[in-house]
């Protein structure tokens, strides 16, 4: 089980701009279900796909921009909160001999059907409704379920032709749903008392008894779409909750590089530019996320918009650090490291002040992760463009300070190891794992641990501000 569990490896993380204080979107990252469902004492199959405890993670978002009758925050909510607990009770609920591919997309088909009643019946102040995105990995099997307009995309690598390698390919996985261009959804419309009609700029709509129109074919809650079940006089069910359901063996990071989950306004960029960014971020989900969810909320129609996204890694399977025993990681972990960094702070630090510069910092955490991003960018470009002479080990090579690095450090750090002369710059020292907690928080130590020397970090906070960082040693 602790040998499945390090070899299927993930890295994520998520990001949200824009209209943030609204909450208009929520959503969960579950890296081992079986916890879960062990504290709230419900009971797996242990048989099929789940024999041999196979690993269980959970990534899902809820849009309640997404909406039929307007975007609004708490169906969202609603969803968020109980989607666990009713899709580990369908899980459980499979009969002994059908733990398969069939029995687990009918779990997720029936968990938007619980979700969709949760906010119909049993919660009659909400009005509003959301699309969702839920991808579940069991082992490398992955199952996922999308209703309405949020995306849920799968990265798979180009086809490597020589040296060269194509770009990645994005595969929508709820394509067939969300929009009454399909032909199913405009089926289900009319054969339900409703009519398609073009809208502004040629997109298909409906309307309701109300008056009101949609875009929306598909969605959790909306009430007023649902007929009898939204519980309004005179409502026809003209939009339903349905989810787009797959089933892929995944091939973990040879074929399939990432999972990227987006709220409906992130749709706006074209997959295949945010499937070349999660390629050029290669296991940096928040550099990823950040740079997508950035695009998204500075186009001209999402201005009142909240852009979410989430981008999920496959760690690769011959990754040193998966495939050394789990003696010798641990050892690996308590020994030190020695580390050079960038840091940008902002005004939501402890210390909001530049003590190389001698001045007060007034930018936000986004505008310092966008600065960071950048940076990261460009030293990832470098070290591609670095040829190593024949015997030498990449890792050698982070010895010295690459150019770029020494300008990037005398330009944005704002530690004083930026004023460090020569190969010293950026130069944090060696540091114990004890050391890496108490200055810079659990999740810069989490991520020093999985990298090699040489390699860059994704951003990492701490109470400084925002760091990139590489290992030197």
């Amino acid at each position: 089980e602790e040998e499945a569990a390090a070899t299927l490896r993930v890295v994520v993380d998520a990001v949200s701009l824009g209209r943030v204080e609204y909450n208009l979107v929520r959503h969960l990252i579950v890296k081992d279900l079986r916890k879960v469902a062990a504290r709230s004492k419900i009971s797996l199959p242990t048989t099929g796909l789940f024999e041999n405890k196979a690993p269980l993670q959970l990534f899902a978002l809820f849009d309640g921009q997404s909406s039929a009758e307007g975007a609004g925050p708490m169906a969202a909510e609603c969803c968020a909160k109980t989607l666990l607990p009713k899709l580990l009770r369908n899980m459980s609920a499979i009969p002994q001999g059908y733990e398969n591919a069939t029995f687990l997309k009918a779990c997720l088909k029936k968990a938007f059907e619980d979700l969709d009643k949760e906010v119909l019946r049993n919660q009659p102040s909400i009005q509003d409704g959301c699309g969702g995105a839920v991808a579940l990995l069991v082992g490398e099997k992955l199952f996922t379920a999308v209703c309405g307009k949020c995306e849920l995309i799968l990265v798979e690598a180009g086809q490597r032709r020589g040296i060269k390698q194509d770009p990645c390919k994005a595969v929508n996985m709820g394509s067939q749903q969300g929009s009454w261009s399909i032909p199913e959804d405009q089926k289900f419309l009319v054969d339900n008392g409703g009519m398609v009609f073009p809208g502004e700029g040629g997109k298909l709509m409906t309307s309701n008894p109300q008056g009101h129109t949609t875009a929306v074919s598909r969605s959790i809650g909306d009430r007023a779409w649902k007929g009898s079940m939204g519980g309004l006089p005179g409502s026809l069910k003209l939009v339903r909750s349905m989810p787009e359901t797959r089933y892929t063996d995944v091939s973990w990071a040879d074929r399939h590089v990432a999972l990227m989950l987006t709220s409906a306004p992130v749709s706006y960029i074209p997959t295949d530019q945010a499937s070349v960014t999660i390629s050029d971020f290669e296991l940096k989900p928040r550099a990823a996320s950040g740079e997508i969810a950035s695009r998204a909320a500075s186009a001209p129609q999402n201005g009142n918009a909240q852009c979410t996204t989430i981008v999920v890694y496959f760690v690769p399977k011959d990754d040193k650090v998966v495939q050394e025993p789990a003696a010798k990681r641990a050892k690996k972990e308590a020994e030190s490291v020695r580390l050079r960094h960038i840091v940008v702070r902002h005004m939501e630090t402890s210390s909001p002040f530049d003590p190389v510069r001698n001045v007060p910092v007034n930018r936000s955490p986004q505008e310092a992760e966008a600065m960071l991003r950048q940076a990261l960018q460009e030293l990832i470009l470098e070290a591609k463009s670095i040829k190593l002479p024949a015997g030498k080990k990449p890792g050698a090579a982070a010895f010295q300070p690459t150019p770029k690095f020494t300008s990037l450090c005398k330009e944005l750090s704002e530690c004083p190891t930026a004023q460090k002369g020569g190969g010293m710059i950026g130069d944090l020292g060696w540091l114990q794992p004890d050391e890496l907690k108490s200055r810079f928080g659990p999740a810069f130590s989490e991520a020093v641990k999985n990298l090699n020397p040489g390699q860059w970090s994704d951003l990492a906070t701490s109470e400084m501000g925002i760091h990139i960082f590489q290992r030197i040693a």
